[in-house]
């Protein structure tokens, strides 16, 4: 089969407008508000636990509530409902389901499983780039070396670290998607 050169760019382009149009309903859907609501959780969870470590628990459970209450309230808002979203988010939930599943088994605690379930995360955040461009990739790489940099060279800012490099990672996913994607 052969095809001419005037083709190839005839579906080249329809390719790219395929893209630009998954991007803008993205964009639309809760798909950003969620990653800003979850990145505000993890940036009062982590900061909250740097000053406040003997209410730790307390306030990590608060604000997991506020955070599923926020997401069933965006979820039902949203304009765009589309087969592949329940798919992505069943993806997210197997994802932190063995995440937690490891942290038990491996006994980690405390910064080794924030910095264990973070660069799990990143890692699907390099995944998803592969299909959402670029940028997720980069936010993916830059916030495990981060995590790993944190971990390492700062283990009494550890939880501010993160919530800084966890929260504000994807409250900036979120403006991007909602800026760039429109």
């Amino acid at each position: 089969m052969n095809i001419s050169k005037q083709e190839a760019q005839e579906s080249l382009t329809e390719i790219e407008n395929v893209i630009s149009q998954t991007r803008r309903e993205i964009a639309r859907s809760s798909a950003s508000w969620m990653l800003i609501v979850w990145g505000i959780i993890w940036t009062l969870g982590f900061s909250g636990t740097q000053f406040f470590p003997k209410i730790a628990g307390w306030l990590w459970l608060s604000l997991y509530l506020i955070g599923f209450i926020a997401t069933g309230i965006v979820m039902k808002k949203s304009r765009v409902q589309h087969p592949t979203s329940r798919r992505i988010n069943i993806a997210w939930l197997i994802l932190v389901a063995y995440t937690l599943f490891w942290i038990f088994l491996l006994h980690l605690g405390g910064r080794e499983s924030i910095a264990f379930c973070w660069t799990l995360c990143m890692c699907g955040f390099v995944i998803s780039g592969l299909w959402a461009g670029r940028f997720f990739i980069w936010m993916g790489l830059i916030v495990t070396a981060l995590t790993i940099a944190g971990f390492f060279l700062l283990p009494a800012w550890f939880y501010l670290w993160m919530a800084i490099a966890s929260g504000g990672s994807l409250i900036l996913s979120g403006l991007f998607i909602r800026k760039f994607w429109r």
